[in-house]
């Protein structure tokens, strides 16, 4: 298989392995045209949602209510028209950032409640197996990849398998007789189930079905993109900001989805990290058009008017969420809209995987965008990491409350109290999720027990390294460098007090120059050393104190 290219001056899947046959087309024209101008007039004094176009809009349950005197051409609801279920199973989720990913080992992953490993085959492109062998079940993500001919090898009994599944290598039967090993080798049950992979964007996406249907159904479907990303070329772009950033979060996807697509709560949530609530625009959230621009029967859109910085004056976006993963919110600046997207991947009933990335592109003079592009992702990192700690802090405890008090959140419209605008994206992430499509997620969908979390303790939710660090290169390799840096200044803090102590022992003077010079030497270290020792707690577990 060949290296992936995109069509000149783009960015999407530039230079990463992906079938030919799995591309991720160009966003639509008239998506690109991104002239959004919306007319924020939801007149929440008089009850009135008025919406866009003659598209259902999505109202607040019991608290806000249309007017009886609205205007005789307020657009009518739409007749609702029966729709299929959403198929859960059906669909591509991002499950890891490509270029994170040790190709010369395998990766466990979990999706949807099962358990998968990630393997790179000879023809270099990234497949995914159940994780468990054919012969007795062992895992196969604690197995190795063969170097000779990259197969997964099972480390219990040496079994090996390519990447579409098949059992290639069966070395007791081999002993036996060839001939029985190629028998062996040729029976289905020696297979091992295989599920399609497509890599976008720099994400690899998991299609959790297998068989030869499944091949051809993901074939005919795209991941989910950003409306930003296939239309900018990479001269557009003055800063990707988050890098693509991983973590997992120890919250049912339910609750994050309906987290992410409320920005209300950064100014209280993030103060003083990525919001400010004692800011002048602190509560200036203005939702309107909600669904205006929805393309398809799944997912919401809405315009929102609010300031992300806290400083600066409120902006527009236009936000939108693609089932079953995808959040964005686009800032349509001129010449280039900028974006921001999440993708957030159900693993099991009670986690679920956060990725991360942004687009700027206002104009920034060179050298300055030269710099930004030289950071290390590791930095923009520690960031992320700071403002999922804010959000992690009380999701983990929130699901846990609201999962055990009703494990499908079916009752949320009886349990949530939604009293302004700014709550409409719940409303609409929620009537989804809920409704004859969403069919309560994908848990509820095929009819699996519902399980309420358990609280975890605060080192637990707040773990950055076994939720990010350990899965990210550039994190880990900047943990180690810290970790030596410290053994270092350890050993010279050592040296200099043992100079220190040779030098009163020979009696030179407390307050002469050398002396003094072992001293400062000792203070700098020791100051160097606390430095090193704070910033470790970056990388692994730093409590969140809402209450500052």
């Amino acid at each position: 298989m060949g290296q992936r290219t995109a069509g000149p001056g783009k960015l999407c899947c530039s230079t990463l392995n992906c079938r030919p046959r799995l591309r991720c087309l160009p966003v639509a024209p008239s998506l690109r045209r991104l002239s959004i101008a919306c007319r924020f007039n939801n007149q929440l004094d008089q009850g009135l949602w008025q919406a866009e176009r003659d598209v259902p809009d999505v109202r607040l349950l019991n608290q806000i209510t249309l007017n009886a005197s609205s205007p005789a051409n307020a657009p009518q609801k739409a007749p609702e028209v029966e729709q299929e279920n959403f198929n859960w199973r059906a669909q591509w989720y991002p499950i890891a950032v490509v270029g994170d990913l040790d190709p010369s080992r395998p990766h466990a992953t979990k999706l949807l409640g099962d358990d998968f490993v990630l393997m790179r085959d000879a023809d270099n492109v990234w497949r995914c197996l159940e994780d468990r062998c054919s012969h007795r079940l062992a895992p196969l993500s604690q197995g190795r990849i063969e170097p000779s001919d990259s197969t997964l090898m099972c480390s219990y009994h040496g079994w090996r398998f390519n990447g579409q599944g098949h059992a290639v290598s069966i070395p007791q039967a081999y002993f036996q007789n060839p001939a029985a090993e190629e028998a062996a080798c040729n029976s289905k049950r020696s297979c091992v189930k295989a599920f399609p992979t497509t890599v976008c964007e720099g994400l690899l996406f998991v299609w959790p079905m297998s068989g030869p249907e499944a091949f051809i159904h993901s074939a005919a479907a795209q991941p989910a993109g950003s409306q930003v990303f296939a239309q900018v070329s990479p001269e557009d772009v003055t800063v990707q900001h988050t890098m693509y950033f991983q973590r997992d979060f120890p919250v049912p996807y339910d609750i994050v989805v309906e987290n992410i697509g409320d920005q209300s709560h950064v100014p209280f949530a993030h103060h003083g990290v990525a919001g400010n609530r004692t800011s002048n625009w602190a509560n200036h959230f203005k939702l309107s058009a909600v669904n205006r621009d929805l393309k398809h029967v799944d997912g919401y859109t809405y315009d929102l008017e609010w300031s992300p910085s806290g400083f600066k004056a409120p902006s527009l976006q236009h936000v939108s969420f693609t089932p079953p993963s995808l959040i964005e919110y686009v800032t349509p600046n001129e010449p280039k809209p900028s974006t921001v997207y999440f993708y957030i991947t159900p693993l099991d009933q009670h986690t679920c995987r956060v990725f991360s990335h942004a687009l700027v592109c206002d104009p920034l003079p060179k050298p300055v965008s030269w710099l930004l592009a030289k950071r290390p992702r590791w930095l923009d990192h520690l960031v992320l990491n700071q403002v999922f700690d804010g959000d992690m802090a009380y999701l983990h405890q929130t699901g846990v409350i609201a999962k055990n008090q009703d494990p499908s959140l079916d009752g949320w419209a009886r349990d949530y109290f939604l009293a302004s605008e700014a709550d409409r994206s719940v409303t609409a992430w929620r009537r989804w999720y809920h409704g004859a499509r969403g069919q309560g997620g994908p848990f509820k969908a095929e009819g699996a027990p519902l399980v309420a979390p358990t609280p975890l303790r605060r080192e637990d939710i707040l773990d950055r390294y076994t939720q990010h660090v350990k899965s990210c290169p550039s994190c880990s390799k900047a943990l180690q460098g810290v970790r030596a840096g410290q053994q270092g200044v350890q050993v010279a803090l050592a040296a200099l007090l043992l100079l220190h102590a040779a030098q009163l022992g020979q009696g030179t003077p407390v307050l002469s120059w050398n002396t003094a010079v072992a001293s400062l030497g000792a203070v700098g270290a020791l100051a160097i050393q606390a430095g090193l020792a704070s910033l470790e707690k970056k990388f692994t577990y730093e409590n969140y104190d809402h209450a500052k």
